[in-house]
């Protein structure tokens, strides 16, 4: 008799695992903010930033009726409260998930070491019977891990959507206001006066409209 399914299925488990983890260290809703059209600091893959300060942002406006403004989107989103609760949250709860996938990964060992020893002092039938349990309870723990990683993902996509309907609405509320013909957002935006940018207002109406956001545990 040996245990190589047993270790077959300790080792899925861990590839799953990590795979997991790695994908949680940018949350999945990353893909959905809005790209910058300005040179950042290049954050290292699979690492998560501090959260930046809130921008100083003018509230100053263009004239009213000014045909074309703009407002700077990764700027709005780093001053938006909300946003900031969302981050932070999503922040803490991938750290949990994370937490609890080393803990199990230590007592999964343990249980495969506790296995090996038992091998030549169980019968046949024993011995098989204590494997599949152990092969069992590798794949429920991946499917537990794997269904967590998918809701975070799921929860920080939703929240996030709700926080940049609430800027679409803000921008729309300061284009009718202020009689604009049109609000761009700087990704589409090669060059232009710092005077057309009407970022400080968008975020001021942004936190007002959306003050704050929770992400389902």
């Amino acid at each position: 008799m040996n245990i190589r399914p047993a270790r077959a299925a300790f080792a899925r488990f861990m590839a799953v695992a990590g795979v997991a983890l790695m994908a949680l260290a940018v949350p999945a809703a990353n893909a959905q903010q809005p790209a910058t059209p300005r040179p950042a600091p290049a954050q290292p893959r699979g690492q998560q930033a501090a959260p930046a300060a809130a921008p100083a942002l003018s509230t100053e406006l263009p004239p009213k009726g000014t045909m074309v403004v703009f407002f700077d989107v990764e700027a709005v989103m780093r001053a938006s409260s909300a946003m900031q609760n969302v981050n932070s949250q999503a922040e803490r709860q991938r750290n949990a998930l994370q937490a609890d996938a080393t803990r199990q990964e230590g007592e999964l060992r343990k249980a495969e070491e506790e296995l090996a020893n038992q091998r030549n002092v169980l019968s046949a039938d024993a011995f098989s019977q204590r494997r599949r349990d152990f092969e069992n309870r590798v794949a429920t723990i991946q499917q537990q891990l794997q269904t967590r990683r998918r809701n975070l993902e799921q929860n920080y996509s939703d929240t996030s959507a709700k926080v940049q309907q609430a800027l679409t609405e803000s921008v729309i509320e300061v284009m009718n206001e202020q009689e604009y013909q049109m609000v761009l957002p700087n990704t589409f935006i090669f060059v232009a006066r710092s005077a057309l940018d009407v970022s400080g207002e968008v975020a001021r109406r942004l936190n007002r409209r959306l003050p704050t956001a929770s992400l389902p545990n």
